[in-house]
């Protein structure tokens, strides 16, 4: 593999409501359909893909038949590529489960990335169960590889090939109409983000550490 490109899914319905999704699902809304759409073509104007993998959930599965309209790649659907299990917040608005868990959320400021969701995961769990795939993706023999995930996997994701620490790894953002793109060389990984489309920019889109708490649903 010389190349990935990390796609997340399109913007939801539960996005907008910032609703936590998690293993359940909602459509895309227009905003997401064209966001896909952009994808597409950026990926094709940048040469296309071989393989394009995808979660199976609805919200990636219809953002990766967007984005395969135009890169004509070979799509297969992997589990490991799921969200984060959010346990029993799965489906509450974010307002909703400051109201009912109060503490929990005080717990998930304080550390993001380890925090679990009651019932659910964490980051460190989600890199156990992505880590054999992602050994398996780095072997492989196509050049150019996409991947259509979600907003927390992409993080755990981009942790493992840039060797980011549980800090930087928590920072990183993905909003749904951002691509990552990782260019694999002897030396070094490079990483590269694109916005709606836009031009190259070097690295990776984090966070203000003073903004790190801010909420965001999944």
């Amino acid at each position: 593999m010389q190349q990935l490109f990390i796609f997340r899914h399109g913007e939801t319905e539960w996005n907008v409501q910032e609703r936590m999704q998690g293993r359940l699902d909602s459509p895309l809304t227009e905003q997401g359909r064209q966001q896909a759409d952009r994808h597409g073509a950026l990926v094709k104007a940048l040469g296309g893909l071989e393989r394009l993998w995808v979660s199976p959930l609805g919200r990636t599965t219809e953002t990766a038949y967007v984005i395969n309209s135009y890169a004509q790649a070979e799509l297969i659907f992997s589990d490991a590529l799921v969200e984060r299990d959010c346990g029993a917040w799965g489906g509450m608005t974010i307002q909703q489960i400051k109201t009912r868990f109060p503490e929990q959320w005080a717990a998930r400021d304080d550390n993001p990335y380890s925090h679990r969701p009651p019932g659910g995961e964490n980051m460190q769990d989600m890199l156990q169960r992505v880590q054999e795939f992602l050994d398996e993706l780095f072997a492989d023999n196509a050049e150019r590889i996409g991947l259509v995930t979600h907003g927390v996997m992409s993080k755990v994701i981009l942790q493992y090939f840039l060797g980011l620490s549980e800090v930087e790894a928590a920072r990183v953002r993905h909003p749904n109409g951002l691509v990552y793109r990782l260019s694999f060389n002897p030396q070094q990984v490079e990483s590269h983000h694109f916005i709606d489309g836009g031009s190259p920019v070097d690295g990776l889109l984090r966070r203000d550490p003073q903004l790190a708490n801010l909420p965001q649903s999944q």
